[in-house]
């Protein structure tokens, strides 16, 4: 029987590169270029590349915060799906960065020691241990492949 940390690795695989149950993200993003990751059927839609922005950041912010590096205060949600640049090479480096994120907390998780998954999310408003986090991560990623590959479906691209 695996431990929580195995099972945590195979789900971060399952959303990194693993095809398991539904599309990794690596395939959900192979070959779209810029302007159909810029592509939304209306405005109240999120694209793709917001979609990227949104999962970096969070992902980055949570392995900071694994690590026991300060992060800043409170964030608005609505600002971890800006984009700002745009351009072909700024797409592959929104992509490449993603792919780092979850490959560094990957190594951030295989390398820890088994009791840090249970240990309390320090300055985390309620009592949570680290491995409810990284499950949350992975469900996050979950579903937002899904609105990925839903979006690409709707534009002719899947």
């Amino acid at each position: 029987m695996k431990g929580k940390k195995e099972l945590l690795l195979d789900q971060l695989a399952a959303c990194r590169d693993d095809p398991s149950w539904f599309p990794p993200l690596s395939r959900a993003l192979k070959g779209l270029t810029a302007e159909e990751a810029l592509w939304r059927e209306d405005e109240s839609m999120k694209t793709i590349w917001q979609i990227v922005h949104h999962l970096t950041f969070w992902n980055e912010r949570w392995l900071s915060r694994f690590m026991g590096e300060p992060t800043s205060g409170a964030v608005d949600n609505n600002w971890t799906f800006e984009v700002k640049e745009v351009s072909g090479e700024d797409w592959q480096n929104a992509v490449t960065r993603l792919e780092t994120s979850l490959a560094d907390w990957q190594t951030a998780l295989s390398k820890c020691a088994d009791f840090k998954l249970y240990e309390p999310i320090p300055d985390y408003p309620e009592e949570a241990p680290w491995w409810g986090a990284v499950s949350n991560l992975c469900t996050h990623h979950a579903f937002h492949i899904g609105q990925i590959v839903r979006i690409r479906q709707r534009q002719g691209s899947w």
